[in-house]
């Protein structure tokens, strides 16, 4: 996203975005102390993550923006099939399809590229975010742009 990119530290996003609308903490199961903050910024429809563990860098970026596109392709608002063909279209044929509902969402559903660190999030029938995190070396190895 322009000047954005993964790695790049809290107060770096505030000088590109300035000051998020919301801000989101989360702790591991157990865990007292914050280990993840979710930034979220309304207008522009886009959220970004940083964890600890990355020594609060930028690990995550989500937009729910209607314009946004995928290899060149709008994909917010999509059905399940139509992404999953325009997937299979631009060449990532391993895209998998998860059933994440449960009986307080029903209909609960994410496209998974897992070698891309790119997800597809579903409600309703429809696409309603694209979620995407830095490619890995491992499981535990991320490789950060430079």
């Amino acid at each position: 996203l322009g000047e954005i990119k993964f790695g790049i530290t809290r107060d770096q996003l505030t000088e590109v975005l300035g000051l998020p609308d919301e801000k989101d903490d989360f702790s591991y199961e157990g865990e007292e102390s914050v280990d993840t903050e979710a930034w979220h910024y309304d207008e522009l429809e886009l959220s970004f993550s940083f964890d600890k563990d990355d020594e609060w860098r930028l690990g995550t970026i989500a937009s729910s923006s209607a314009d946004t596109t995928f290899g060149g392709e709008k994909v917010i608002d999509l059905d399940v099939d139509s992404l999953m063909n325009l997937l299979k279209n631009k060449g990532f044929e391993n895209a998998v399809l998860e059933d994440l509902s449960t009986e307080d969402i029903p209909n609960h559903h994410v496209v998974v590229i897992e070698e891309e660190s790119i997800n597809f999030w579903f409600e309703d029938g429809e696409s309603s975010e694209i979620q995407r995190s830095p490619n890995f070396a491992d499981e535990e190895t991320i490789i950060w742009p430079n």
